[in-house]
């Protein structure tokens, strides 16, 4: 008998081997899917509000993830 898994959605890109090395070095084992998940739910989130504004800016490397560090840090002064 087999039994079947419920379909599980995964996403997949292509990195390159020096950005899988460095993710690899970064995230404790079993880290990597919490936080990706988070991350995918935030841009869901934010491309809800403010649609391809916001893919476009992120594409155009006009928003990075260090603006958001920076929001982080000068909200803890």
């Amino acid at each position: 008998m087999v039994t079947e898994r419920p379909y599980r959605p995964r996403l997949s890109v292509e990195i390159t081997e020096e950005q899988a090395k460095a993710l690899q070095a970064l995230f404790p084992w079993g880290l990597k899917n919490a936080f990706f998940q988070a991350i995918v739910d935030d841009v869901i989130e934010i491309g809800k509000k403010h649609g391809h504004t916001f893919l476009a800016a992120v594409i155009a490397r006009k928003l990075k993830a260090g603006d958001f560090v920076k929001e982080l840090q000068d909200g803890n002064d």
